[in-house]
């Protein structure tokens, strides 16, 4: 399963919520270096990055959890369905569509970035939302995360927008890797992960969470949830699902 979440990653990576966060600065990428780059990997002005130009998390990292929710790959030759994997184990569920398309155009920013026009295919967000979604969260020594969000979107045969262009930068992966925190939540019981997105578009302006509401980093796997902000400006669960340790 490590194998196939790599590849889809190289290929394209209760308690109530605290809301929008105005004022803190984007976690995927703002002109600061990060403490330290890993041996052999290079600060690009936005990551670490090994010689292929990967992302790498920052520091050693001590810890790795993955989820991601699957589609069907279509052979374009037979029009059949294709699973790499149908056994492998993924958790992830997409459980609030509206903001999830939120979380693409703004934190992402990968579609319905028209102000003014139309989107079709791939650049419509409602094409994504039966796609792909994979999480890998880093933790190093100290418990800094970096969390990495990799959209895939489902096939279509056109991709084709018109008019213009805003949004600002698209992340695809998204890496939070700067001014990211771990916390303690639920009397101790869990713990919280969260950033603001990338300061170079409009995810800058949002809270991302990921809480874990029972579940220690001792544990090989732990169920969390995704919040960001609705229109209204109030955290959401937009995606539930169960970190797997690698």
């Amino acid at each position: 399963m490590k194998k196939l979440i790599l590849s889809l990653v190289t290929t394209v990576s209760v308690l109530a919520f605290v809301g929008c966060s105005n004022g803190d600065s984007g976690g995927g990428g703002n002109g600061v270096i990060p403490v330290t780059c890993n041996a052999g990997t290079t600060w690009n002005g936005q990551y670490c990055v090994g010689s292929n130009g990967g992302i790498v998390s920052p520091g050693v990292t001590s810890i790795r959890y993955y989820d991601y929710v699957y589609y069907f790959q279509i052979n374009y030759w037979t029009k059949a369905p294709l699973v790499v994997n149908p056994s492998a184990k993924r958790y992830m569920k997409i459980t609030n569509t509206a903001v999830y398309k939120k979380f693409l155009k703004e934190a992402m920013a990968v579609c319905d970035r028209n102000i003014w026009g139309w989107n079709s295919g791939y650049s419509d967000c409602n094409n994504w939302t039966n796609g792909s979604l994979i999480l890998q969260i880093d933790l190093n020594n100290s418990l800094q995360p970096s969390v990495y969000f990799t959209a895939i979107p489902s096939q279509q045969w056109f991709n084709f927008s018109f008019g213009i262009d805003g949004g600002g930068m698209a992340y695809n992966p998204l890496a939070l890797i700067q001014n990211t925190t771990y916390s303690l939540i639920n009397q101790s019981k869990g713990f919280e992960i969260r950033s603001n997105g990338a300061s170079t578009n409009a995810g800058g302006l949002h809270l991302i969470q990921i809480q874990v509401f029972n579940g220690t980093t001792a544990n090989n796997q732990v169920n969390y949830q995704i919040a960001y902000p609705d229109s209204n400006g109030k955290g959401q669960v937009f995606a539930t699902g169960t970190l797997t340790k690698y």
